[in-house]
């Protein structure tokens, strides 16, 4: 079939259309990663069961790692378990009562662990705000429970030095697990081979202090108050739909969300999550 010299020219723009944002993805892709941190396709170990345990302090916190979470949901055998210490009834959202945010953002937890694939959610009732304050005996005391209970081989949480971006909670929860773990791990039967904490490489760090307002306030000037490096980093962006459901599961934090993860409602998952496309890791051991 001949092709007129005008439909040429159509389907040359109609390239450009396709080939440019294409190029323009890939460029942000480069720009934000690290790609010379390592990528597993799991963080499973080979030899123990396909169980994972993540803890962190509220509801939408998962969303530093959903995309690794649902990954993981997704392999043979696997138990994946998201626990939260508080309800996250104190966030600066509009709320007729704390018991009324905590009830809805249950629901919203629930719905997240849902999309990601969990077979557990657990929440907890120590205070949204104050668990630097809390009694650390009891959370500790949680936490070890939760590991007796599912019998994790892996754990996942917040660092224990900036909890991510400099939220104090964050942070608490990262020293508690970090010293459980730490207290326990040469226990004879110990499930837990390995434990990483969330974390990010210094070209997302940059980025992030450019565009969110939570990071630009919050996060340490001095790098070395800052996350720990990466060692290991999963791909995300085959489960892009998923962690952006997870996103939208947390109706009531919209506004939190928009701060930490800029852009996230603006632009289609398969873009968004194919230029932050990696999710990075500390293993601790």
């Amino acid at each position: 079939m001949r092709v007129s010299r005008r439909n040429k020219i159509l389907l040359s723009v109609l390239a450009c259309l396709v080939v440019l944002p294409a190029a323009v993805v890939f460029g942000l892709n480069r720009y934000v990663n690290d790609t010379g941190v390592p990528l597993t396709d799991s963080l499973f170990p080979e030899d123990a069961p396909r169980k994972l345990l993540a803890v962190f302090a509220h509801p939408d916190d998962e969303i530093t790692v959903a995309g690794s979470l649902r990954r993981m949901s997704e392999e043979a055998d696997a138990e994946v378990t998201i626990a939260y210490l508080t309800r996250g009834e104190a966030a600066d959202v509009p709320k007729t009562s704390l018991s009324d945010l905590a009830e809805r953002r249950t629901v919203e937890a629930a719905e997240a662990g849902r999309v990601l694939g969990a077979d557990n959610v657990e929440l907890f009732d120590f205070p949204d705000g104050g668990l630097p304050g809390a009694d650390a005996a009891k959370a500790r005391q949680t936490i070890s429970d939760l590991i007796d209970k599912y019998r994790p081989s892996v754990v996942v949480s917040f660092d224990d030095r900036v909890g991510f971006y400099g939220h104090p909670d964050h942070e608490q929860v990262g020293v508690w697990v970090k010293g459980v773990l730490g207290d326990r791990r040469h226990e004879p039967a110990f499930p837990v081979k390995h434990f990483y904490q969330a974390t990010l490489p210094e070209s997302m760090i940059s980025v992030a202090k450019e565009l969110s307002p939570t990071f630009r306030d919050m996060y340490p000037a001095d790098p070395a108050q800052g996350l720990p490096k990466p060692t290991v980093a999963m791909t995300i962006d085959s489960v892009g739909g998923e962690k952006r459901a997870a996103l939208d599961a947390h109706v009531s934090q919209v506004t939190v969300l928009q701060a930490v993860q800029p852009g996230y409602d603006k632009l289609p998952s398969w873009i968004y999550f194919r230029i932050l496309s990696r999710e990075y890791f500390t293993k601790v051991f």
